[in-house]
């Protein structure tokens, strides 16, 4: 039973356990790393009061929150630092930074329509953001290139999200983006690149950017394309949800755009 003393409520380390829903090691190594402070009874056993147990679940929350703070704002310095890398490309470097606002912005919102956590959408958003870096690894010449590509070309051009994964994968806080960025030319259908993924294999955040980079790449007016009109777009990508796209996250998308 849980025992009182002087009005305070005071547990056994299992009783702790149990009732804070923590395993009984996990109370011991807070008692014997000395993180807990406790009560020793006359029989040598360790009796923990419920607001010490309390001062110290809430601390270690408090750490883990900050914590998680500290890395978010980490990686969207490092996302607007590599951002900024296009701008080294000239005037084709402008399309993909006025291409990779939109695309965020859209991402973003979809996520939030989706009542996707806010910390899972500000991933997404951040890796929207930089999903076509992994170009800065492609020839110049080819990224550069003013007309249509050419079937070799293209298949360079199909490298840059795993470029992008590996550059995103060498920094400490952007692991959480790479896979995001790396799979956002993948299809439901599993024909996508540069891994044919299919179905929920693919991140939830690149099936996300998916539909918003198409989308975007549809209505907007790049050296490369001449733009369609918003409905146009919305049909295409309804003629190809389920099998590009995702279906789900298209009839979503379709009613907030």
């Amino acid at each position: 039973m849980r025992e009182k003393t002087d009005a305070e409520v005071y547990f056994t380390p299992k009783q702790a356990a149990e009732c804070f829903n923590l395993s009984l090691s996990t109370i011991k190594n807070y008692i014997y790393a000395g993180k807990l402070k406790t009560l020793i009874t006359p029989g040598g056993h360790h009796r923990i009061s419920k607001a010490e147990l309390l001062s110290v679940l809430e601390a270690k929350v408090t750490v883990a929150s900050v914590s998680e703070t500290s890395d978010i704002q980490l990686a969207q310095v490092l996302c607007s630092a590599l951002f900024n890398v296009f701008k080294t490309l000239g005037k084709p470097g402008d399309s993909f930074i006025i291409h990779g606002r939109k695309v965020s912005k859209i991402a973003s919102d979809l996520s939030k329509a989706l009542a996707l956590s806010a910390k899972e959408s500000k991933y997404i958003e951040m890796a929207a953001l930089v999903h076509d870096i992994g170009n800065i690894g492609i020839d110049r010449r080819v990224i550069l290139k003013a007309g249509l590509l050419t079937s070799q070309e293209y298949e360079f051009i199909k490298k840059h999200p795993g470029i992008g994964k590996e550059l995103l994968n060498s920094m400490n806080q952007m692991q959480e983006i790479a896979d995001i960025v790396s799979q956002h030319h993948e299809r439901m259908d599993g024909k996508g690149y540069p891994e044919g993924l299919s179905g929920s294999i693919i991140t939830k955040g690149a099936r996300i950017i998916s539909i918003a980079e198409a989308y975007d790449s549809m209505v907007s007016e790049y050296s490369y394309k001449s733009p369609v009109s918003k409905d146009m777009a919305i049909a295409e990508l309804i003629q190809h949800k389920g099998t590009q796209f995702d279906a789900d996250m298209v009839e979503v998308f379709v009613k907030i755009i």
